[in-house]
């Protein structure tokens, strides 16, 4: 009884597989050429964000919604990367992406929700990344100035941090070596203003990996800390706007 459920199962979905008409959406064609083979692409992409909050001492400073108060410091965060890619085959590529950024703040105080207070605290980390890349295009409505993009990145990671206070005896505090290794898809959509220049914009949608941080305090006492991870929704914080140069 089972197998002639099955051969009648695939007798009714062979059956519509030839009876299905094909349905043009007009959305993209992948055999239209937005680039073509043998190209070669380098870009370059940045972000800086510098954030200030003074008062006139210590107990008075900036408030954020209420939750944060007494706030006096200043943050930076920066980052930049190159890429380069190679089209062995029409609107496919392989490349190469180097990056590297910069996270650096100086809390003089700041009082969370009234009850939890810190002072004299600085961060910086700073970390390097290199990937390698392919990248598929999809041309918009068939046209050459207009496509949406898939890319997949194999990245690792590595840099430094410090987290420490300044005191009579100088800076005290934690050094880190920070490494990761991660796996994601990045889409995205580019867009050619000039006849060989394109700007795109595209944003981590799902994203695994690993990530270690080994410590040292005091120059004495040795600890580490690790993190594994998979996200699977788009990171609006990812946010990624370069500009690519064709040739």
């Amino acid at each position: 009884m089972k197998k002639v459920l099955f051969l009648a199962l695939l007798v009714v979905l062979s059956t519509g597989e030839l009876m299905a008409k094909r349905i043009d959406r007009g959305l993209g064609n992948p055999k239209s050429v937005y680039i073509p083979k043998g190209t070669v692409a380098i870009g370059a992409a940045g972000g800086y964000n510098r954030f200030n909050a003074n008062g006139e001492n210590l107990t008075t400073g900036a408030s954020l919604a209420g939750l944060v108060t007494n706030l006096n410091g200043n943050a930076a965060i920066w980052d930049v990367s190159l890429n380069g890619y190679w089209f062995f085959q029409k609107n496919m590529a392989l490349g190469v992406r180097l990056g590297y950024s910069n996270v650096s703040a100086d809390v003089n105080n700041l009082k969370v929700l009234s009850t939890l207070e810190f002072s004299n605290k600085h961060v910086v980390n700073s970390l390097f990344t290199g990937a390698i890349a392919y990248r598929a295009y999809i041309p918009l409505f068939n046209s050459k100035v207009v496509a949406l993009f898939g890319e997949t990145r194999l990245s690792g990671g590595f840099g430094y941090g410090k987290d420490y206070a300044n005191t009579e005896r100088g800076k005290e505090g934690t050094y880190s070596d920070l490494y990761s290794v991660s796996l994601g898809l990045y889409p995205g959509i580019s867009v050619f203003v000039t006849d060989f220049m394109s700007v795109e914009l595209s944003l981590p949608l799902l994203e695994g990996g690993y990530e270690w941080n080994l410590q040292t305090q005091g120059q004495a006492h040795d600890s580490s800390l690790s993190h594994a991870f998979f996200n699977y929704k788009p990171s609006l914080l990812g946010l990624n706007l370069g500009i690519i140069f064709h040739f």
